[in-house]
C-alpha cells in the first residue's frame, strides 16, 4: 500500500465516523424540524441542531478532502475543485456536481449567514435534514469505490 493509499484509508475511516455522528444527529432533530416556533425549543433542542449543523458541514467536507485525494490516486485533475467533482460525477459517486455546490452553498449559508430570522433558519435546517441522506449517499458510494479500487483498503 503506497503513502498515499494510507491516506485515503485514514480518510475512509474518518468518514465512516463522521457519518455514523451525522446520522444520530439527524435522529435527534427529526421530532422538531420543521420548526414551528423556535421559541418553544428547548436548550437541548438548540444544542441538537448546533450538533446537527457542524457534523452535516464536517461530513462535506470531509467527503471533499477525500474526493481530492481519489482524483490525485487516479491522476485526474484536482484543481480547480470543478475537476474533483466531474470526475466523481462520472464515477457515479456524485449525482451531479451541480447538486453537490448547490448543497455547499446550503452549508456555507447555515455556517455563515446563521442570524435570528425564524423563517430563514427553519428553512436552512429543513433543506440541511433533507439533503442529509444525500450526502450520506454520497460517502457510502465514495467508501465502496474506494473498498473496489483499492483492495488493500
Amino acid at each position: 500500500m503506497t503513502q498515499h493509499q494510507r491516506l485515503i484509508l485514514r480518510k475512509i475511516e474518518h468518514l465512516k465516523r463522521m457519518a455514523a455522528y451525522l446520522a444520530w444527529s439527524q435522529e435527534q432533530i427529526t421530532a422538531f424540524v420543521p420548526i414551528s416556533d423556535w421559541s418553544m425549543l428547548s436548550p437541548e433542542q438548540h444544542e441538537a441542531l448546533a450538533a446537527f449543523r457542524l457534523r452535516f458541514s464536517e461530513l462535506q467536507e470531509q467527503i471533499g478532502k477525500t474526493m481530492r485525494a481519489v482524483a490525485i490516486e487516479e491522476e485526474e485533475n484536482y484543481e480547480p475543485f470543478g475537476a474533483v467533482l466531474s470526475f466523481m460525477e462520472k464515477l457515479g459517486i456524485l449525482d451531479s456536481a451541480m447538486h453537490w455546490k448547490l448543497i455547499r452553498e446550503l452549508r456555507n449559508a447555515i455556517n455563515h449567514e446563521y442570524e435570528d430570522n425564524p423563517e430563514r433558519l427553519t428553512e436552512f435546517f429543513t433543506q440541511l435534514a433533507a439533503e442529509t441522506p444525500v450526502v450520506m449517499g454520497y460517502a457510502e458510494r465514495l467508501i465502496a469505490f474506494c473498498k473496489k479500487h483499492y483492495p488493500t483498503l
